[in-house]
């Protein structure tokens, strides 16, 4: 008997998704590899000389950058975006509803 609907069922004849098994095998291969070329644990850093910038490099007549908004700036900020929202809802709203009065 022959199922009513027409097709294959889902996912026949399709590649899984995913990484294949070769790719796996290579991926731990890569890994191994790697972990055998990293240098040994006991190995020192290299000292890097500690370098202190001269204050008189940067002057203090500079413009003040950008600064971190306090909380209650961040409030009314959010609020203000809220109702400007609101609002152009309520216009958008309102232009729809002339228009569909003047197409009648």
């Amino acid at each position: 008997m022959q199922s009513p609907l027409a097709g294959r069922p889902a996912g026949a004849g399709r590649q899984r998704p995913g990484r294949s098994p070769a790719e796996l095998a290579r991926q731990d291969a890569l890994d191994d590899r790697a972990e055998r070329d990293e240098p040994s644990a006991t190995a020192q850093p290299a000292a890097v000389p500690a370098f202190t910038p001269d204050p008189r490099d940067f002057p203090d007549n500079l413009p003040a950058g950008r600064q971190a908004l306090d909380g209650a700036t961040v409030r009314r900020v959010q609020q203000v975006s809220l109702g400007a929202g609101i609002a152009l809802v309520g216009l958008g709203i309102g232009f729809l509803a002339f228009r569909m009065r003047r197409a009648r």
